[in-house]
This record gives C-alpha cells, sequence and structure tokens, in this order.
C-alpha cells in the first residue's frame, strides 16, 4: 500500500514539473504589444543648409503589456542612420534584442516623415533573423516613439509603443 502511494505521488509531482516545462515553451506564434525605453548617442552630420544625416546608437530593455512572454524583459540594442531635408527624416535602423537565456532576436525599422526633435513619429519593425528559440521568426510590428528632452548634448532618450505578430518558421538547412 505504501508503495501505491510513494509512486502515486512521484507520479503526480513529475508529471505537475513535467507539465510547467512544457507551459514554459515560446508559443510559435502570437501577438505582441508593450513599451521599449532606451537611452543613447547620435552624431549630427550636416551636409548643406537643409540637410543632414543623424548616426545613432542607443541600449535598453522592452517590457510586454502583460508582463509576461517571450518578449518581455528583453535588453536592446538599437543602431541606425537617419536622412533628414528641410526637416523631414527617413530612418533605417537594426534592432537586437536578447533574452535572460542569451536568444537574439533581430529587426529592421523603417520610419518615414521623421521630425528632427518633434512629436510621436512612427515607424515599422520586421523581424529578420533570429538565434535559440528565436530561429526562424517571422513577423512585423508597428510602433510610435515619444523622444524625451535629451539630459546631455549628442544623447538621446525615449519610450517607444509597439504592437504586432510573429510566428516562428521552421528553416531548412
Amino acid at each position: 500500500m505504501k508503495r501505491v502511494i510513494v509512486a502515486s505521488i512521484l507520479s503526480f509531482v513529475l508529471l505537475l514539473a513535467f507539465g510547467m516545462v512544457a507551459y514554459g515553451e515560446m508559443a510559435k506564434e502570437g501577438s505582441l504589444s508593450g513599451t521599449n525605453t532606451y537611452a543613447g548617442t547620435h552624431k549630427m552630420i550636416p551636409l548643406d543648409k537643409e540637410r543632414l544625416i543623424l548616426v545613432y546608437e542607443n541600449m535598453g530593455v522592452r517590457t510586454s503589456d502583460t508582463g509576461e512572454g517571450p518578449f518581455h524583459g528583453v535588453s536592446t540594442r538599437n543602431q541606425g542612420i537617419m536622412y533628414f531635408e528641410k526637416g523631414v527624416g527617413r530612418l533605417r535602423g537594426y534592432i537586437i534584442s536578447v533574452d535572460k537565456d542569451g536568444d537574439k532576436i533581430i529587426a529592421e525599422l523603417t520610419e518615414e516623415n521623421s521630425k528632427l526633435g518633434g512629436p510621436p513619429t512612427s515607424g515599422t519593425g520586421k523581424f529578420i533573423g533570429g538565434t535559440g528559440k528565436f530561429k526562424g521568426i517571422q513577423g512585423k510590428y508597428e510602433y510610435t516613439r515619444q523622444n524625451m528632452r535629451p539630459i546631455a548634448e549628442g544623447t538621446h532618450q525615449a519610450v517607444s509603443k509597439f504592437k504586432g505578430t510573429y510566428k516562428i518558421v521552421e528553416t531548412k538547412e
């Protein structure tokens, strides 16, 4: 009788443990929404009176609206370039996000009609690669960035809200 009770308890514990591991796996597709908060540096390169190029790099943290999920609590590093003509700019950037396990997500960012230090700016992100659990990631998102007053010359701080979808596609090797 004792063996049956011990075996039953052990089976229950193992079922619970393996169930938690299976529950912890990342969904192969889903939606994402949250906030990316970051700070960085930039350099402005004037071309003439009406045009300039801005090269930037920033680092920050991405959190999801739900406080959980594969995109919650990842560190971000974003590098890119903006071309401005008569105060209106276009952006092309690349953001690498790294989760607690070291797995990475790479996204390409695009903005049109950005204002230098102006009102909130909208753009799009497209997942172009990943490693580990993010290998084969595809998807896209939209974001709105609100620039904050810089703390020092040559720096910038911003908060960006995003919403989108993702899917992990099996890759052929």
